[in-house]
């Protein structure tokens, strides 16, 4: 009987186990399920299994949630919320412009004949335009034209956020103007293409039109400045060759006064004409006297006066003759002072001609600095838009949205990554 009831225990305690092991399993079946049924979080696996999450999970899912809310969901309102509602709209005029030249002063360009490629000069001129359109001197400009460029960018009316600040520096201003005007040029044809935003379709339009006219006036701003130096030189060269010139004829005058003689053919002229009446006169005397000698004595009182008359007509044509050339007594010739005056006349002559091709090159750079050398000939004139072209609210939304998700993702990747690096 004892064993009996033993052996009965014994099957008692093992339905127990047993049933107690069944009901081990199916609550662990309910468990699985629940899990498979839940998220991977840690946090849902405690809470299914009855126990509290840890403080690392705790304080990463609350990382998780602020990166959800910072990182994506406020950019992509802030998003929506500025460029759906209070971002202001901008109006965009165009205008194309080559630059040309009025004179063919610029000379043949062969280069550009057989490439196609504007000249040397012109490529000059039109980058000089280009950086006079982003660069202080064009605000100078626009405010001598009494344009306020705070007054349109900075007005109440434009979005805080896209308006010119009030207390904007100089600096500031040329900032901002480089974001709404762009410039560019075309290398093969020289075009240049600008690109005006304003906040009115009136107010871009008016810009690109005051932007091409203060564009030609600084460059033949900048090519009067270059007449003027050459118009200086040419006056100094004009005066040089003007004091030359008064040197030279200073010089022939003082060398005529010293020899008295006003041109070396007149009074050559004269000396002939003296040796020839002075030679005529000898020949007479010469001639009486042979006469007479043939019934006179050569001691005759009245043939020693021939004679003496005679020898002072040969003296005198000997003197004349001297004075025109060879041995002069006391004195130069006519020969030395001819080849110092012909001398003395070509320095004179050489002098004025110089002075009248100054005087010539001067008269011809006035009358072309006058010109307006250069044009800045706009074959797209600026015409105000229809509709705003800015900003492209679509596309930013867009552009915020995948760009914060990406963000988002990349971020809670690398906040799962650290989880499970300091779980392990």
């Amino acid at each position: 009987m004892i064993q009996t009831g033993h052996n009965e225990k014994e099957t008692q305690i093992q339905k127990i186990g047993i049933q107690s092991s069944q009901n081990v399993s199916a609550r662990l079946t309910a468990a699985a399920r629940l899990l498979r049924l839940s998220t991977s979080s840690r946090s849902n696996i405690f809470k299914v299994v009855g126990l509290r999450p840890r403080l690392l999970d705790r304080i990463f899912y609350i990382v998780s949630i602020l990166l959800l809310i910072f990182c994506l969901i406020v950019p992509t309102v802030t998003a929506l919320a500025y460029y759906g509602y209070f971002a202001s709209d901008q109006y965009e005029s165009e205008t194309r412009f080559t630059v040309r030249s009025s004179t063919p002063a610029l000379g043949k360009d062969q280069l550009g004949k057989a490439t196609g490629i504007p000249s040397a000069k012109i490529v000059q001129d039109t980058q000089i335009a280009i950086d006079f359109i982003n660069s202080h001197e064009m605000l100078e400009v626009l405010a001598e034209r009494n344009i306020d460029l705070h007054e349109i960018f900075g007005k109440e009316t434009i979005d805080w956020w896209a308006r010119l600040p009030e207390d904007a520096s100089s600096d500031d201003l040329l900032d901002y103007w480089e974001d709404m005007v762009s410039a560019s040029v075309s290398p093969s044809s020289g075009i240049v293409t600008i690109y005006v935003r304003a906040f009115t379709a009136e107010d871009s339009a008016m810009l690109a039109r005051e932007i091409l006219s203060a564009s030609e006036y600084a460059v033949n701003r900048v090519n009067d400045r270059i007449w003027k130096d050459v118009i200086s030189t040419s006056n100094t060269n004009l005066e040089n060759a003007k004091q030359q010139l008064l040197r030279a004829r200073n010089a022939l005058a003082s060398a005529r006064n010293r020899d008295g003689v006003l041109t070396v053919e007149g009074s050559s002229a004269i000396v002939t004409n003296l040796i020839s009446t002075m030679e005529t006169e000898r020949l007479n005397l010469q001639h009486r006297y042979d006469a007479q000698l043939s019934v006179v004595s050569a001691d005759a009182p009245q043939m020693l006066v021939l004679k003496r008359e005679i020898d002072s007509k040969e003296q005198q044509i000997r003197e004349l003759k001297s004075q025109l050339a060879g041995d002069a007594e006391g004195g130069r010739n006519l020969a030395d002072v001819s080849e110092e005056l012909s001398q003395l006349q070509l320095a004179q002559s050489l002098a004025e001609k110089q002075f009248a091709s100054s005087l010539q090159t001067l008269e011809q750079i006035q009358f072309i600095s006058r010109q307006q050398l250069l044009y800045l000939e706009s074959f797209l004139d600026p015409r105000v838009p229809d509709e705003a072209m800015y900003p492209k609210r679509i596309l930013w939304i867009a552009v915020i949205f995948a760009a914060s998700l990406i963000l988002w993702g990349s971020l809670l990747g690398i906040l799962h990554i650290v989880r499970n690096q300091i779980s392990n």
